[in-house]
């Protein structure tokens, strides 16, 4: 082994060891955690103010709204930093400059300035989680990198989420706020609306989902007038599907064709309509995006495991992991007209309204195998969940999978044709085991 070799193999093992030594537990519930981030924050000399932020929050659409946002951002020869989560493959996809993760050798050198400054106040480096460490790292590399725009998405909610420390964002986005972690945030939408909404300060630009639900959508205008932020309301384009496949969208734009936007879904169009929002938004801030920018940002916009169309092998990942999510899977599937019903390949959390999810999904595919999530606390074990599909859909073929390489390789061993697609979801904890054979 050379000593490049021997240097970077060293680094690598230092990364995971930091890696698996974070507190992956979430802190959302505890009093007083955002006054303590926002401590944090002044402790490494707010690199958060360096930069124009745009946050964004919602039940669905966050991942693909902040993807196509920054993939055209990029394109205007911007310099762009996305922090975001889950990962699917790498940690370090959750936070990317330019499109690119962080590399392992800048994540260390900011997570040490961010325990330098813990234990110069008396802290210990136990005292924030895994999503803290990575906002405050994703915050101190776009600084480093002089990023004109840094995307920030939220990871549970608004009024205790870490990424509510952040107080000067030029523009709050809000995607779909629909039911999810009602154990959390709230048992109906109004609630679930009140809790994003605090992201909402004094002096930023709200930008709302167009089809937003009228509770929602109330609660979030009425926090924007309170607090003196400013609704935005200005003309955004008309977007027609003109073709949808597993590959993408072809759209028109206005008056406008030739369009292709390369995260298959016809719900991305939607998710779509809010960036064409946040972008007519910044040009407020002087911020220009072309026609040209625009095309060659819905191109290259990519996502890991957010309708994730691997063509060689007909699969489909999709992270949908409640039933908002099911339902815009299953009618993409749907809009589709595919020759041969799915296979499914699905695992669960036990904390998710996974019945209606079943529901939503069973009765358009061929057959089933279900698998345990990589999350011990969390998961619902494959035997309970095909368990739980053979009580309500006797019928079908339920078949439980031992691991994530027999999963798929049952999968594609009995399906009908190499025709009939695979699809693979429920959680992102299943489509995390499962790349990991990829």
């Amino acid at each position: 082994m050379t000593q490049q070799a021997k240097a970077e193999a060293k680094l690598v093992a230092k990364y995971k060891a930091t890696i698996k030594k974070m507190d992956k537990t979430w802190r959302v519930l505890e009093d007083n955690r955002v006054p303590f981030l926002k401590e944090v924050l002044s402790w490494i000399d707010h690199p958060e103010q360096q930069m124009d932020v745009i946050q964004i929050a919602g039940t669905n659409g966050k991942g693909s709204t902040g993807a196509i946002l920054s993939a055209v951002i990029n394109a205007s020869q911007l310099k762009v930093g996305h922090f975001s989560s889950p990962y699917v493959n790498d940690d370090r996809e959750q936070i990317t400059l330019n499109g690119e993760p962080i590399t392992r050798r800048d994540f260390l050198i900011y997570f040490k300035q961010v325990t330098d400054a813990l234990l110069k106040h008396g802290k210990s480096t136990n005292d924030l989680s895994y999503f803290e460490y990575f906002m405050m790292i994703a915050l101190l590399y776009f600084e480093a990198s002089s990023v004109n725009i840094a995307i920030i998405e939220a990871g549970l909610g608004g009024l205790r989420d870490a990424t509510n420390a952040i107080d000067n964002a030029k523009l709050t986005v809000f995607t779909k706020i629909s039911m999810d972690h009602e154990n959390l945030m709230g048992h109906n939408v109004k609630e679930i609306a009140q809790n994003e909404a605090a992201l909402i300060k004094p002096g930023t630009c709200v930008v709302s989902y167009a089809g937003q639900d009228i509770q929602a959508l109330n609660v979030l205008k009425a926090r924007t007038a309170a607090v003196g932020a400013e609704w935005f309301s200005g003309k955004i384009g008309h977007i027609i599907v003109e073709n949808t496949s597993p590959n993408g969208l072809k759209l028109k734009i206005d008056d406008d064709s030739g369009y292709q936007l390369n995260l298959p879904g016809m719900f991305q169009a939607h998710n779509l309509n809010t960036v064409l929002q946040v972008l007519a938004a910044l040009r407020l801030y002087g911020y220009q995006t072309s026609k040209e920018d625009l095309n060659i940002g819905l191109h290259n916009a990519r996502m890991i495991g957010r309708m994730d169309y691997d063509g060689e092998n007909n699969i489909l990942y999709d992270a949908a992991h409640n039933v908002d999510g099911i339902q815009a899977l299953v009618s993409t599937i749907n809009s589709w007209h595919l020759k041969f019903k799915p296979t499914l390949v699905i695992g669960v959390l036990k904390d998710k309204d996974y019945h209606e999810m079943l529901d939503e999904i069973v009765p358009f595919v061929q057959r089933v195998i279900t698998l345990t999530p990589s999350n011990p606390t969390r998961a619902l074990s494959g035997d309970e969940l095909a368990a739980d599909i053979l009580t309500n859909y006797p019928n079908i073929d339920v078949e439980i999978a031992d691991d994530p390489t027999a999963a798929l390789s049952l999968a594609m061993r009995t399906r009908e044709s190499s025709q009939a697609m695979i699809v693979v979801t429920g959680s992102f904890y299943t489509l995390r085991a499962l790349n990991r054979e990829r």
